[in-house]
């Protein structure tokens, strides 16, 4: 024990006999005023060092890097209780429940109180029978290899979600674990480009649709294109290859062409030539987009199918039959909106390959519900909104290549959540280059680690951001006995151990505290998902308006 570990304890007895000797005093009338002032000199001998000590503890930074520490050496470097409550309770969770939802600014605070919580903030995770909760404005990452249940998570972020969501998947499971209960809610749509499971579509959408006004045309290409590797010499043919598609998709919507006609014009330019001119003479800048459409053509010939087999990745989904199907529909007749998600607490899930050739496919579409999505929120009452729109985007980096280390980062002030899923920090890179992987894990307010990753420099790098803690090693004699002890600064998390976590168990590395080791949910052990599924194998008992109206939309659409 230190000295000013004494002081204190010497101090706290001096003050509780202060105070014992104040309250003697009290209990006589005579002396009441003397052994009041002795309780409140008890108390503040008592507890006046105490807090002085906490609040200093060396002063500064020193100080707050010294009480950090000493808690840190507390808990082996792991959150405690206490850092859970603080900062993903649901006490924690209400305590946001006004700025997260503009309708809930205008109650009493016990009025908000008496919201139910899964109305703004989602479950995440358990950790020593407490629950990690997060805001519907935090978005989460989890990274981990197939089977180690993901995919038994993300399910459960799609049933939890507050308002509308939108899922893609390379899988089926998703969406059958999860629309009967989402049809409980509200309307649930299907586009099914990559033809899973035998699961009929029941949303036809082009790319082409809204593409007759400019600024839309190149929105759409950019979306089709998805990442480049910016200053990688691929990236020079991407920007060209954007700025011809831009023309090209805004010709083929004022010709009321198909894509598979904008597919022919990249396989034969010169024969498509005055198709795409004469298109363009309709256009609201008609001179400026036949001098471009000209340019793209009539350039040289080596340069040309550098472009033509840049823009060909975009395009290769118009060759499957289910695709074409479902993404090629005249677009004349095509029309969405996003006032199902964000008004009725729709659902709308899109099914991706494996191969990520409809990728582009379904990165156009989630690209174009989120801009509305964020036109629709900048009309609302605090720009945002109420309830909010999750996405929950599985095997992000192969089925569903949009602009994520953008999103992640600006969607949060509409209420749109992103909960995002790959397969490891090596998959992130691929898609969208160090810098974007780097931004992605920056603005992840949540990331759950799985277990199963073999690369040791991933293993590393969350072994750093877990941290250190002090392990104390015994010096042993010849007949073993203790001869001296010592502390020396190991990992919280070894990379061996990191690797060998057991299925549906994750490091979490959570914004605001250290790190925890936590159970994540298994979808089809909840008992909503066990009813939904005994009811739908018993269809002749079934009384739910959900799964009725789900029975209706399939047949309607077969």
């Amino acid at each position: 024990m230190n000295l000013t570990t004494k002081m204190l304890v010497r101090a706290a007895g001096a003050g509780l006999l202060l105070t014992s000797l104040g309250w003697l005093l009290a209990r006589h009338t005579s002396h009441l005023l003397t052994g009041a002032g002795l309780i409140l000199a008890g108390l503040g001998l008592t507890f006046g060092p105490l807090w002085w000590r906490l609040r200093s503890g060396g002063k500064g930074s020193a100080g707050a890097i010294g009480r950090w520490d000493r808690h840190a050496r507390r808990n082996a470097g792991t959150a405690s209780r206490w850092d859970v409550f603080r900062t993903s309770s649901g006490w924690a969770m209400r305590r946001k429940a006004a700025v997260i939802r503009p309708s809930l600014a205008g109650m009493r605070w016990w009025e908000r109180w008496r919201v139910p919580l899964r109305s703004y903030a989602v479950p995440l995770a358990r950790t020593g029978g407490q629950t990690v909760w997060t805001t519907g404005e935090e978005s989460t990452l989890r990274i981990g290899r197939p089977g180690t249940g993901k995919s038994a998570e993300m399910a459960c972020r799609v049933i939890d979600a507050p308002g509308g969501v939108v899922v893609t998947s390379t899988a089926a499971d998703l969406y059958e674990l999860t629309a009967p209960l989402r049809a409980d809610r509200g309307p649930v749509r299907v586009f099914n480009p990559g033809g899973l499971g035998g699961i009929a579509s029941s949303l036809r959408w082009s790319p082409l649709f809204g593409c007759e006004d400019p600024a839309t045309a190149h929105r759409r290409a950019a979306d089709l294109m998805g990442p480049s590797q910016p200053g990688s010499e691929g990236e020079r043919w991407a920007i060209q290859a954007r700025r011809v598609l831009a023309v090209w998709l805004h010709a083929a919507a004022l010709g009321y062409h198909r894509m598979t006609d904008l597919a022919a014009w990249v396989a034969d330019p010169d024969t498509a030539r005055e198709t795409i001119l004469t298109a363009l003479k309709t256009s609201p800048r008609a001179a400026a987009m036949m001098q471009a459409a000209a340019q793209s053509i009539d350039m040289s010939v080596r340069t040309r199918d550098g472009v033509m087999l840049a823009m060909a990745p975009a395009l290769a989904w118009t060759t499957l039959p289910d695709a074409a199907a479902v993404g090629d529909p005249d677009p004349a007749a095509t029309w969405f909106t996003v006032d199902e998600l964000t008004d009725r607490r729709g659902a709308l899930y899109l099914l991706g390959d494996d191969d990520g050739t409809v990728g582009p496919l379904v990165a156009a579409l989630v690209a174009e519900v989120t801009y509305q999505a964020r036109h629709t929120a900048a009309a609302r009452p605090g720009g945002r909104l109420d309830p909010g729109l999750t996405l929950v985007l599985d095997e992000v980096a192969l089925v569903c290549p949009t602009p994520l280390d953008k999103w992640m980062a600006e969607l949060r002030k509409r209420s749109i959540t992103i909960h995002a899923a790959c397969q490891g920090l090596g998959q992130l890179r691929a898609r969208w280059a160090d810098d974007g992987a780097s931004m992605i894990l920056n603005s992840a307010a949540a990331v759950l680690v799985f277990g199963g990753c073999k690369d040791a420099d991933d293993l590393r790098a969350f072994g750093d951001l877990a941290g250190e803690r002090e392990e104390v090693t015994a010096t042993r004699d010849a007949s073993g006995r203790v001869t001296s002890t010592t502390t020396r600064r190991v990992p919280v998390m070894p990379p061996a151990m990191l690797a060998g976590l057991p299925n549906f168990q994750a490091l979490l590395i959570r914004h605001g505290m250290r790190v925890v080791l936590v159970h994540t949910p298994i979808a089809w052990k909840r008992r909503d998902v066990r009813r939904a599924n005994r009811e739908t194998s018993h269809p002749r008992t079934v009384r739910r308006p959900g799964l009725a109206r789900l029975r209706r939309a399939a047949r309607t659409t077969a």
